[in-house]
């Protein structure tokens, strides 16, 4: 199977895809893993990742969709945690901008 395009999405968006499709059939190897990863890792649900994913977007310019996700999908208690996420993208948030997206999650 070839790939079209691509999109980060949540893991919890992934848990549920998989989930449907397992119903649906057997799943390959690789989405049983997977599918066990997200169903062990998933915090939210789909709907409530993709809000608060859009919240710290629109809250805060510097972070980017896909930095977005990945916060979400670790959901940081820690000001630390937060800042290794964000590290990896180079941005740099004031505590004040590191205390709101704490409390989005929270």
């Amino acid at each position: 199977m070839d790939a079209v395009s691509s999109k980060p999405v949540t893991i919890a968006y992934v848990k549920s895809v998989l989930s449907k499709r397992k119903k649906d059939g057997e799943l390959e190897y690789e989405q049983l893993q997977a599918l066990e990863h997200a169903e062990k890792f998933a915090k939210l649900e789909v709907k409530e990742a993709e809000k608060l994913v859009t919240n710290i977007v629109e809250k805060n310019g510097k972070i980017n969709e896909e930095t977005a996700i990945k916060i979400v999908d670790l959901m940081p208690k820690k000001r630390e945690t937060l800042n290794a996420i964000l590290l990896k993208d180079k941005i740099e948030l004031s505590e004040e901008e590191n205390n709101e997206i704490l409390k989005l999650l929270s």
